[in-house]
């Protein structure tokens, strides 16, 4: 018998880098050019029907990335069992601002699953190298670096199948302490 899982997934990271976009593009199959801002959280569901059998229901908490909502985020990681920290990879300051978002997410949800995502692959002019980015990943100890195009639909499915994978790892890996 096929398991079935809920995970509560955090998509944190400055404004402007694309999350909207990312959660919209991946839910629902479309792309919107111009995003409203997103004040406090947004929140959508998706299920991953995975190769083993396994299917996850993703309940993805979208964060208001600038700076005045930043205290939204704390109490909303509660519970949270995985994390996605987004970043424009055509601006450097998003990705030196990942400490932050991994700081606020690890201080209230532990040290949960964290894959770093590297917005609008599909623009010119990339200011984070791809090698950089992947290391800073591994020393921070998140699971992995991956660059994606919401708009272009470049590895956005990938993402969230491997994210649901690495989720049912950890949660067993757990189950067997």
């Amino acid at each position: 018998m096929s398991e079935s899982y809920v995970f509560k997934v955090i998509v944190a990271g400055q404004g402007g880098v694309g999350k909207t976009a990312l959660i919209q593009r991946y839910c629902t199959g479309t792309f919107i050019e111009d995003h409203k801002m997103t004040i406090g959280a947004d929140f959508s569901m998706k299920k991953v029907d995975l190769d083993t059998g396994e299917t996850v229901k993703l309940q993805l908490w979208d964060f208001a990335g600038e700076e005045r909502f930043r205290f939204v985020l704390g109490p909303y990681c509660k519970g949270a069992t995985g994390a996605l920290v987004c970043y424009d990879i055509t601006d450097y300051d998003t990705f030196a601002g990942i400490p932050e978002w991994l700081r606020i997410i690890r201080k209230n949800a532990g040290m949960i699953p964290v894959i770093l995502v590297g917005t609008k692959y599909d623009l010119p002019n990339h200011e984070v190298e791809l090698g950089i980015a992947d290391k800073y990943a591994e020393d921070a100890k998140c699971i992995q670096n991956v660059w994606c195009s919401s708009k272009s639909d470049v590895n956005i499915e990938p993402i969230f199948y491997a994210l649901s994978q690495w989720l049912i790892y950890y949660i067993n890996q757990e189950e067997q302490k």
